[in-house]
């Protein structure tokens, strides 16, 4: 074979072709040959712009655009199959990845390819076959229903023993299992044992009427069988008659059956039970739900027949929920425990409790990436290596648990969780390396999330992935087990919810009462007017909108917080232009994985009015930001760094639970509405409660008619992979598409069931002893309720009816405080930054309304700011107190603008500031507003810009100065140089030690420092200087210019607040 690549780098690894006899071996060493022409054809393009890449030189540099350029021609060439696009491009991919590890190559590694193998079609000849059978046998059945034999049989039995006697109690059974079947959608075998068990839950609201599976896990259930989710089952017509006819007469099967085995014993001989009655070919309960299987699948989408058979089954929201869904009130749910308590359990780990209170966790994600896989190369033993001693296995984890704790809170979990496993479950040292290696990529999922319940869902995620990286079956149930083991460590230790964690399906899944919930349309829009009556701040304008972005949009808290400018793509100039949001990376905040970058149509998934309201607030952003990287939800125009969630989520989180009631509410579970509310209309489903009803439109404009692509449209707008997770874990309304494909879509059912109710219950009449007549009289009386219908022939039979329950209005909203004129007092630090700069290109008006101030508080603050600037020390000319001029980067000051004065660089220490500043306004300036003015008069007199310090020219005073700076924030230093004073009959050390004693408080963050004395000053202590500054172990150097900044700020604003009462008084 001639290659026309000479020369080719051993890292390429290409497929070294044997000889072969013929046979096999000639077929083998074609494929292989096709397999080298392809790794050629790869070179060869490589060779034609960048020949060092296939030589294996070192530091090459190849432009991005380059890269994707391969990446398409390998793709969209001359390719003959997918299996060669394959192969291409999973060697260009494997080639560059390891040229990027050994070379140090600068190169855009393609993602790697994989065919997935499509799964086999239920329809065979077979299945057909057996379905011709199912429909035959159903059609018998129908009609020796009707016979007067099988009623008697049904009302009195036929009085035999042994195995030929038929009950009335196990044939009535068989045929409400029948019902379901057929008419109902009801096909798991689980589903179907645990019928029994779940009578008491019979509940109606209207022309509903549904029942409630595995709400609890019940006794008997096999250790080795998979519980299922809680899920809800809406009846038809005649299986709801032929139930309350059951529980009339019989009584609840629940009473009589103790667990789930005697349930399954009960089901299986009811239907043996209805067969013989029928005197037809007796058919097993499986096979027969199995055929039915078949005959829904002609009708019913796959993803819904899969999900009634127990196959990637979604949970149902909790009965008290559903029941205020319906509703529409204010119910006052059960608080958890943790929230009654407002602590949480004491620690069952055995180890010292973790910290809850916030601290500061300041270490970057790679630091603590550093310290897990040294702690895994600690756990390695090599053959020539003797074991950890316990004492000093221990003091590892120990000391990694205390360096853990400045970092990302899964990292401290996961030492602690190991500790817990060495100390009190005795795990070897071996089993800690393999638990560790499992467990690592969790903070990779995670990354700075808190570990919490609410969080559970992003945790559950995050187990997710770390099982979907598995490449063997055996190595993913390996995988789950351990990260169940980690799960239980964090329920005893963290006061986690206890969820059953199981392996099922080929996945790993949270199954039983997963957290699902969901927010009516009714409840969104008060939540809404709640936080917008509290927007008269900008952190109120972004909690409003993170919430509105949160609901109709899918964001997680995460995404929200960190969209940049240059996200969002509209047309300013252009009416009704469209608005399209990208989520991505960025330089500080990641998404969660690959799949989570996707392009987001908002001016189809808002309403009208949200979005001109959403435009006008990112054209207010625009006009005062400098650059298109700044955050849309920031507060100044340099606010490159994304809020917190805790900054914003907390009131969104109190204003949910306000609202509803219901305090198990959280932000997640917005995402989960939106994915409910758009696969529902997607299907056409009637929802009984309030929904958004604009997503029809939508769905005219992108896809005609339930098919896959809407499927997958409603998992791209998720940020899923595929639609199946979108349907395993987000899906809690599975019984309104059941409903709505086997009730009120009648041609999708194999038996054409009539929509009205009358038509249903005719066939049963005799069964049910109910005249026709009598059933049009309540239908004129009531209406098309057939449970009221029902109630009236089976008295007897206790239902649960929602519409009879007492419910509250929704609480009562209070009076709107937006202000006409926020006021220049009510904003925050970078808001005030953001203003000044906004003066230099804008006239006063314009910043009047852009940052909603008073009239002529703009020009006050233009005014202000030159005064305290420009105030000059003794130096005259050359130097100003509270601005240092720098030449060549600050303009000279003159009488039309004001200095300006640069906000801190690092992003560290912006916050604070902030916080300083947040402190001055809310705390200081509402109750101490005297003591306020004094401390701000003692800066404005002594700061000296120049040098970086505050003159302390009277001990006292200085020192209260001092105390009351430290007291803003934790995270204050201060440095304090006394200058002794040779005329005071002190020494030099007992001055020095009196200036220690009259500091007033915060002495452990005050560094003392002594310089020569002086005889300037005649003070019996001498004077000193004061430098603040922010810890900060990112940088070497001390910088004190924060919290001067922050000061000269104050000083600004308070001076501009100052003039406003006086003129207001005049």
């Amino acid at each position: 074979m001639n290659d026309y690549v000479e020369e080719v780098w051993s890292g390429w690894k290409l497929i070294q072709v044997p000889e072969g006899a013929g046979g096999a071996e000639a077929r083998h060493r074609q494929h292989l040959l096709n397999r080298r022409r392809h790794q050629i054809a790869v070179l060869e393009l490589l060779q034609e712009t960048h020949p060092g890449l296939v030589r294996g030189e070192s530091d090459v540099s190849v432009p991005t655009d380059i890269a994707q350029q391969w990446e398409e021609a390998l793709q969209t060439g001359d390719n003959r199959s997918v299996v060669e696009i394959r192969n291409k491009v999973n060697f260009l991919s494997l080639g560059l990845s390891r040229g990027q590890r050994e070379l140090g190559w600068d190169v855009r590694v393609p993602a790697p390819l994989h065919l997935v193998r499509p799964a086999a079609s239920p329809f065979t000849p077979l299945s057909f076959k057996n379905l011709s059978d199912y429909r035959d046998w159903c059609q018998d059945a129908d009609h020796e229903i009707k016979q007067p034999d099988f009623q008697a049989l049904l009302w009195h039995g036929n009085g035999k023993k042994g195995h030929r006697r038929l009950e009335p109690e196990m044939i009535s059974w068989g045929l409400f299992l029948y019902c379901v079947i057929t008419n109902d959608g009801l096909l798991g075998s689980k589903h179907l044992n645990s019928l029994p068990l779940a009578t008491t839950t019979l509940a109606v609201h209207g022309a509903s009427a549904w029942l409630v599976l595995h709400e609890t896990v019940p006794d008997g259930m096999p250790k080795s069988k998979r519980v299922l989710p809680r899920s809800r089952w809406l009846l038809g017509v005649s299986a709801l008659a032929v139930l309350m006819r059951h529980i009339q007469h019989f009584g609840h099967p629940g009473e009589k059956c103790g667990g789930y085995q005697q349930a399954r014993t009960y089901t299986q001989t009811a239907w043996l039970h209805f067969c013989g009655a029928l005197k037809a070919e007796p058919v097993s309960l499986p096979t027969f739900s199995e055929h039915a299987t078949t005959a829904f699948r002609l009708h019913v989408p796959a993803y819904i027949v899969n999900s009634a058979h127990g196959k990637h089954p979604s949970t149902s929201i909790a009965e008290e929920r559903w029941h205020q869904l319906l509703t529409g009130g204010y119910v006052e749910h059960t608080k958890p425990k943790a929230e009654q308590e407002n602590v949480l359990p004491a620690a069952g780990s055995g180890l010292t409790p973790m910290v809850t209170e916030r601290c500061e966790r300041d270490q970057p994600l790679y630091e603590g990436r550093a310290l897990l896989k040294s702690l895994h190369d600690t756990l390695y033993k090599r053959r020539n290596q003797k074991r950890l001693k316990f004492r000093d296995l221990s003091r590892e984890l120990e000391s990694a648990i205390v360096a853990s704790q400045r970092m990302a809170p899964i990292i401290e979990c996961l030492c602690r969780w190991l500790l817990f496993l060495h100390q009190k479950r005795k795990r070897k040292q071996s089993t800690l390396y393999k638990y560790l290696g499992v467990s690592m990529p969790l903070l990779q999922a995670l990354g700075e999330t808190p570990i919490d319940q609410d969080r559970m869902d992003a945790l559950i995620e995050a187990y997710q992935f770390v099982v979907e990286q598995a490449k063997t079956e055996k190595n993913r149930h390996y995988r789950w087990t351990v990260l169940r083991s980690f799960h239980s460590f964090l329920v005893i230790d963290q006061g986690l919810a206890n969820v059953s964690m199981v392996f099922a399906d080929g996945g790993a899944t949270i199954l039983h009462h997963a957290d699902a919930n969901c927010l009516s349309e009714d409840e969104y829009r008060l939540i809404a007017s709640f936080l917008a009556s509290r927007s008269a701040n900008i952190k109120g304008q972004i909690r409003y909108w993170v919430f509105v972005l949160g609901f109709r949009a899918g964001l997680r808290i995460g995404e929200a917080l960190s969209i940049q400018l240059d996200d969002v793509l509209h047309h300013q100039e252009v009416q009704d232009t469209d608005v399209t949001l990208l989520v991505r990376n960025n330089e500080y905040v990641g998404v969660k994985s690959h799949d989570s970058r996707r392009q987001l149509p908002l001016h189809y998934l808002l309403t009208d009015t949200e979005l001109e309201a959403l435009k006008a607030f990112i054209a207010n952003r625009q006009e005062v930001t400098l650059h298109g990287r700044v955050m849309l939800f920031g507060e100044g125009s340099v606010s490159v760094a994304p809020l917190r969630d805790d900054e914003v989520q907390a009131e969104i989180h109190e204003a949910m639970r306000r609202i509803s009631g219901d305090y198990s509410l959280r932000f997640h579970h917005l995402r989960h509405s939106l994915a409910n509310y758009l696969l529902l209309s997607f299907h056409g489903v009637e929802i009984p409660w309030s929904a958004p009803p604009h997503h029809a439109f939508l769905w005219d404009k992108v896809a005609e008619g339930p098919s896959r692509s809407g499927l997958y449209f409603i998992a791209q707008l998720m940020g899923h992979a595929s639609p199946d997770m979108t349907l395993r874990s987000y899906l809690h309304f599975t019984c309104l598409l059941l409903d709505h494909y086997c009730h009120k879509q009648s041609s999708s059912m194999e038996s054409c069931v009539p929509r009205h109710a009358i038509a249903q219950l005719e066939p049963l009449t005799n069964v049910l002893q109910i005249k026709p007549a009598t059933l049009r009289k309540w239908k004129e009386r009531f209406g098309e309720k057939p449970p009221r219908w029902l109630n009236k022939a089976f008295p007897k039979c206790s239902v649960i009816d929602v519409a009879q329950q007492a419910f509250a209005p929704y609480p009562e909203l209070p009076a709107k405080i937006l202000l006409e004129r926020q006021g220049l007092s009510q904003l925050s630090l970078e808001q005030v930054a953001a203003a000044l700069d906004a003066l230099y290109q804008r006239d006063f008006d314009d910043v009047e309304h852009i940052f909603n101030l008073c009239k002529g508080e703009a020009e006050r603050l233009t005014s202000c700011a030159r005064r305290v600037l420009t105030a000059r020390t003794r130096q005259g000319m050359s130097a100003f107190r509270h601005y240092r001029l720098t030449k060549g980067k600050q303009p000279a000051p003159n009488d039309f603008a004001h200095p300006r004065l640069a906000m801190p660089r690092s992003l560290a220490e912006r916050p604070v500031a902030n916080v300083m500043y947040q402190a001055i306004w809310s705390r200081w300036f509402s109750h101490h507003p005297d003591e306020l003015r004094r401390h701000l008069r003692f800066f404005y007199r002594y700061h000296r810009a120049t040098d970086g310090h505050v003159w302390i020219r009277d001990v006292d005073d200085g020192l209260a100065f001092v105390s009351w700076v430290l007291g803003l924030d934790v995270h204050v230093r201060a440095v304090v140089e006394v200058t002794p004073s040779t005329r005071s009959s002190l020494s030099e050390k007992q001055q020095l030690s009196e200036w220690k004693k009259r500091l007033p408080s915060h002495q452990h963050k005050v560094e003392w420092r002594s310089k020569p004395p002086g005889n300037r000053f005649s003070k019996p202590l001498g004077t000193g200087n004061v430098t603040f500054y922010v810890v900060n172990e990112n940088k070497r150097s001390r910088s004190g210019y924060p919290v001067r900044y922050m000061l000269v700020m104050t000083c600004i604003v308070m001076a501009t607040v100052a003039q406003k009462g006086e003129s207001s008084k005049g």
